[in-house]
């Protein structure tokens, strides 16, 4: 269908060929530009959210370690 509308409102010379490719190249590459930078915050999310979960992790066994300590001094007792 584009292809139609083309022909029909242009001149089909191959300067005129040439222009109507490298806009379609041109929206390709803006639409490219655009995923990538969606995919490049998306890997920055889930680098944080990793980054957050590991700390918790972390913060967690410490919790943990200080609890069995804890434990393991009261059935000393």
């Amino acid at each position: 269908m584009t292809e139609s509308i083309i022909k029909k409102y242009t001149n089909n010379t191959l300067e005129e060929e040439l222009r109507v490719m490298l806009v379609e190249k041109n929206n390709e590459c803006n639409n490219l530009r655009s995923r990538i930078e969606m995919l490049e915050k998306s890997v920055a999310e889930e680098q944080e959210q990793k980054y957050r979960a590991l700390v918790k992790a972390a913060d967690l066994q410490s919790e943990l370690n200080i609890l069995k300590n804890q434990l393991a001094e009261f059935t000393k007792v």
